[in-house]
């Protein structure tokens, strides 16, 4: 145990070795969930125009009080040129319309009385007060020509989205992704809509939970394969996956045992190992390797181990290389019943928030028990020491991508 890694150093032995993140152009209509690299300007004032709030009169504050009577002498509807306003006089406007230059007032139609003649309309005003600025969006307020509309590092979301396409942004500095081979291993493991299946089979739910998982951070693998473990097959499958990704992420494969090709494939790749057994539950198994270009990350077998080792290792990797920060978006609670912990590892179990916000660690069978996490919104990493914890004690939460409590 004295061997393994911290996770912090695990994380930090990984992070290091995240390639620097790159920036490349998309049209707009491409780029949801992608991260802007540099910002994005604004082409002009926002707004361009001193807009009006709401639907009402457009006046000059500096004619009169509310009772003084004004006449219409116009109307400005949204996407019309404003005009001017005469002394003394009121607009009809729309919201969202431009303010007629002279005027710097709007007031509701809800407090607007108007009386009507044979030739023209008059309004009075049911209000306290007019004041100089009310009730209009003035010119710039939101963003200044040149100024920044969208900073780097954001993630490009549906409001992110329409600001690009405020400014006139048809194409988008974002970072560019990495190209992602998935390796999944194991003789006993058949494909998922396999139908007759031995005692001794099982389907495989890695490939899918972590072809689901990076396309939830936005990153898709680009392809997949399952090796079978044999020693030549493995390293054939890891020389193509090298050759052609620029990250390679692994499942099984990884322990001491007569089948686990992966570390003797990679060595005889050429790659140097940057981290190898990590004092975590689930997950020790995990290995890191670089070369050539490509990183590699190799996480354990069990169902539960990928989904947690995923969730701590290659978010973060992807994060960084992506250009975002924090690590990760842990947030501080407390247990809602007593658990378990270790000493020797960092303990991160699947887990819930219940609904006064405590994280509930959900009860399991082991690394194995993929069907406990149906009810998993994240993780629950555990402080590290002996015995059992009490209800009430601080612990971290980490809401999972996509799940109820990210």
């Amino acid at each position: 145990m004295a061997d393994l890694w911290s996770y912090e150093d695990a994380l930090a032995a990984l992070l290091g070795a995240a390639p620097v993140p790159r920036p490349e152009r998309v049209r707009r209509s491409a780029a949801l969930g992608r991260v802007l690299a540099t910002p994005v300007a604004s082409d002009r004032d926002q707004p361009p125009f001193d807009r009006a709030a709401m639907d009402g009169f457009a006046v000059r504050a500096a004619d009169g009080g509310p009772e003084l009577e004004r006449p219409v002498t116009g109307e400005v509807p949204a996407g019309a040129p404003p005009g001017a306003l005469s002394a003394g006089a009121a607009t009809r406007i729309a919201t969202g319309a431009a303010v007629p230059e002279g005027a710097d007032a709007v007031v509701p139609v809800e407090r607007a009385a108007v009386t009507e003649t044979a030739h023209h309309e008059h309004v009075r005003f049911r209000a306290e007060r007019i004041e100089p600025g009310q009730n209009i969006h003035p010119r710039g307020a939101d963003a200044a020509a040149r100024g920044e509309a969208l900073a780097a590092g954001t993630v490009l979301g549906p409001a992110q989205l329409a600001i690009a396409a405020t400014v006139g942004a048809e194409a988008l500095p974002v970072a560019r992704r990495p190209r992602i081979a998935l390796l999944t291993t194991g003789d006993e493991l058949k494909p998922p809509g396999t139908t007759a299946l031995a005692d001794h089979e099982i389907r495989n739910s890695n490939g899918p939970m972590l072809e689901a998982f990076l396309a939830s951070l936005g990153v898709p693998v680009a392809w997949h394969e399952h090796v079978p473990d044999e020693a030549e097959a493995t390293r054939a499958a890891a020389e193509r996956a090298a050759a052609d990704a620029e990250l390679v992420v692994t499942v099984g494969g990884v322990s001491a045992g007569d089948r686990d090709w992966l570390p003797w494939a990679w060595g005889e790749l050429g790659l140097e190992t940057l981290v190898r057994g990590v004092a975590v539950k689930p997950g020790k198994p995990l290995i890191a390797l670089r070369g050539g270009g490509t990183l590699v990350v190799g996480l354990p077998g069990n169902p539960v181990s990928v989904l947690v080792t995923a969730a701590l290792f290659l978010w973060p990797l992807l994060r960084r290389g992506q250009g975002l920060a924090p690590a990760l978006p842990w947030r501080d609670t407390v247990l809602h019943a007593p658990v378990r912990a270790q000493a020797k590892r960092a303990v991160f179990r699947p887990g819930r928030l219940a609904a006064d916000g405590s994280a509930e660690v959900l009860a399991w069978q082991g690394s194995g028990d993929l069907l406990h996490t149906a009810r998993a919104g994240g993780l629950v990493a555990l402080p590290r020491r002996d015995g059992e914890l009490a209800a009430g004690e601080a612990v971290r939460w980490l809401g999972l991508p996509g799940g109820p409590g990210a």
